[in-house]
């Protein structure tokens, strides 16, 4: 059996070999797909298939992927919404013409309950997956979550709401104590903050992050949008007007132009490998952000995190895979050392992390049998000590 694998990134072994020291913002959008939180969910999908697999692009010769493959899985994101129409997507599998796997579908809404509108080439994608199943009795979508699936079963498609296999990159069984453990014996503070988005509602919060960054040794992690790289970077000079404006009025309390752009150049961290993220953040007590990658990341490294919720993204993304979160309407009007307090975890916490994660690998195990799809043994131990238990 070979298996293709359709990622977000591009050519990014060779960006982190080659051109990462020095490539501009532009160069490190276009590795990581928009945004580098993306490197987290592929390092997921490698280490649940244990690499037995090849690198497809949607641009590749339809004729060659199917004379090469048998079999193609897909990393999906938060593709079922009103902004994004997946038709392009309808016609490169149509032409590639494998079944196929799909697995990280997620849904775009403000609120878990609410049931987006989506384009008619994204009915037509989810019409062509059940066509695509490499088994015809089971369903070949794994989702973020119950919402997501819900989404998806509206548009008459079944699913299975496992979350991002970001939650397998550690092989450790007992990660949520390990992370307890972390807090209890660590003596010197200093706090990783997942970045936001600034032009989000929730931006309001980024002052409390910044501040918390400043007061205890911190980091400002970066995903995503481009002109927070482009700060960075020492780019703020190309940035328009009007995102100059709306990023001094997210991060009033820093100062001026001047001293918003050297805050950047001196706090801002960002990772194009999951690996080299997950070391950098052992040196951390804990991680908080509205960045489901930015906390998840940390997690699997052993440091214990949460996770702001801004919409039903990533609430929906924190619940399946038992990260705490809370919602950033609750939580704005507190300062920083309560927001830390806040997210500090509890043994109900270690708890529910462990429960939930190994249950996932319980069924991811059986979603990928059911898809023909190889199972990592590192996987299957996990499920199989929840199976024990």
């Amino acid at each position: 059996m070979k298996i293709g694998v359709i990622t977000n990134l591009v050519n990014i072994d060779d960006f982190v070999a080659k051109d990462m020291a020095t490539a501009n913002s532009e160069a490190w959008m276009r590795a990581t797909g928009g945004n580098t939180g993306n490197v987290a969910f592929v390092q997921g999908i490698k280490n649940i298939l244990g690499d037995s697999f090849g690198i497809v692009n949607w641009g590749d010769n339809p004729a060659l992927v199917n004379k090469h493959y048998d079999q193609l899985v897909i990393c999906c994101a938060n593709q079922m919404g009103a902004h994004v129409d997946l038709k392009g997507w309808v016609e490169r599998l149509q032409s590639f013409d494998l079944p196929t796997t799909f697995i990280g579908l997620g849904a775009q809404s403000d609120n878990i309950g609410n049931i987006p509108d989506i384009p008619e080439g994204s009915k037509q994608f989810l019409q062509l997956s059940k066509s695509l199943r490499p088994n015809a009795d089971e369903p070949n979508i794994i989702t973020r979550g119950e919402f997501s699936s819900e989404v998806v079963a509206h548009y008459g498609v079944e699913s299975s709401p496992f979350g991002c296999p970001s939650q397998f990159i550690s092989t450790e069984l007992n990660l949520g104590k390990r992370c307890l453990q972390h807090q209890k014996r660590a003596r010197y503070e200093r706090i990783m903050t997942a970045a936001g988005n600034p032009w989000h509602p929730s931006a309001s919060i980024e002052n409390t992050l910044t501040e918390i960054v400043e007061n205890n040794r911190g980091d400002y992690i970066l995903q995503h949008p481009k002109a927070l790289l482009q700060l960075a970077l020492g780019e703020g000079g190309a940035l328009p007007m009007n995102q100059i404006e709306r990023l001094e009025k997210v991060y009033s309390r820093i100062g001026d132009w001047e001293q918003i752009k050297a805050w950047f150049e001196s706090f801002s961290v960002f990772f194009a490998d999951a690996q080299n993220w997950m070391h950098y953040s052992r040196h951390f007590t804990l991680a908080i952000g509205p960045r489901y990658h930015g906390v998840a990341l940390p997690i699997q490294a052993g440091v214990p995190g949460k996770v702001i919720s801004i919409d039903s993204r990533t609430e929906e993304l924190a619940l399946t895979t038992g990260i705490p979160t809370m919602r950033y309407t609750d939580i704005d009007d507190l300062n920083a050392d309560e927001l830390i307090k806040a997210s500090r975890w509890k043994q109900a916490d270690a708890d529910n992390y462990d429960a939930v994660r190994t249950k996932n690998a319980i069924n991811y195990q059986r979603f990928l049998e059911g898809n023909n799809l190889p199972v990592n043994q590192a996987i299957a131990q996990l499920a199989t000590s929840q199976e024990e238990q």
